[in-house]
């Protein structure tokens, strides 16, 4: 039995139950609170913006895609990289959206203790992974290095930005009573995200290669390579050694688990 089936088989299996329990919760919690008064719109955003995740978790999980080099794990157009960025969009707006929601949720519970600048940063940070959107696209259409560098500083600028929402959420857990997993969950987050691209990631991985794209010219039919033209192989190093499958499996597992903690938050916290 060789490597690629194990990890592909035990991270496959690891999005299906996390699918199954986001259905089973959204689920059995329809059912008790039919008839609940409270913030509806939240209500129904949460276990939608759950759902979308953990779906195309498992979507991403079946079809592995690397989207610099078009690699792709199977030879069909389920696993096109333009596909699966067209999902991971979705996927990747429903995660800030579930942050920002149940962050503003929290401050409108005690907005006096956390102040007019600290309560609007929520948008802010669903605004930096918004914007973000449009660079990944144009660094998988164009395959050059700085939209992909703008894209992660914007991700590291997300969190940032919605980090003193955190620690002052912390500050006042008392006035913000049923947020206490959400606000140790997104420190733990945004400290090791953070540690990780603004550490490691932003000035060796991607700006420090923008250079390569010097002199690169974008071809004509460079869309049309980013939904065909993708190169079917399995070969670790081809990939980018073990550290892309570590952070692949994190990724899906990881987030999706943050995703069902959201989605079991308190519901009547604010009105």
């Amino acid at each position: 039995m060789s490597w690629d089936f194990v990890w592909h088989t035990i991270t496959v299996v690891i999005s299906c139950v996390n699918l199954g329990l986001g259905l089973f919760i959204v689920i059995n919690s329809s059912r008790k609170r039919a008839g609940e008064q409270g913030q509806l719109g939240y209500r129904r955003f949460v276990p939608v913006a759950v759902l979308i995740f953990v779906t195309v978790a498992l979507y991403r999980s079946v079809f592995v895609t690397k989207y610099v080099g078009g690699l792709v794990w199977y030879d069909t157009m389920f696993n096109s990289p333009f596909l699966i960025r067209c999902l991971a969009c979705l996927a990747e707006l429903s995660f800030i959206g579930l942050i920002a929601a149940v962050s503003l949720r929290m401050i409108r519970s005690a907005e006096a203790n956390f102040g007019p600048v600290v309560a609007k940063l929520p948008y802010i940070s669903a605004a930096c992974i918004y914007v973000a959107q449009f660079f990944a696209f144009t660094g998988l259409i164009t395959q050059l290095q700085w939209p992909g560098a703008v894209e992660e500083s914007l991700w590291a600028l997300a969190f940032l930005s919605i980090t003193p929402v955190i620690v002052v959420g912390l500050k006042h857990g008392r006035a913000v009573p049923g947020f206490r997993v959400f606000l140790v969950m997104m420190a733990v987050w945004c400290g090791g995200y953070l540690l990780f691209q603004l550490g490691y990631a932003l000035p060796f991985m991607y700006w420090a290669n923008v250079s390569q794209d010097i002199g690169q010219a974008l071809p004509l039919n460079a869309l049309q390579h980013a939904i065909s033209g993708y190169t079917v192989t399995r070969d670790l190093h081809t990939w980018g050694g073990l550290g892309f499958f570590i952070w692949q499996t994190g990724y899906f597992s990881l987030c999706s688990w943050m995703t069902l903690v959201m989605l079991v938050m308190p519901r009547r916290q604010a009105s």
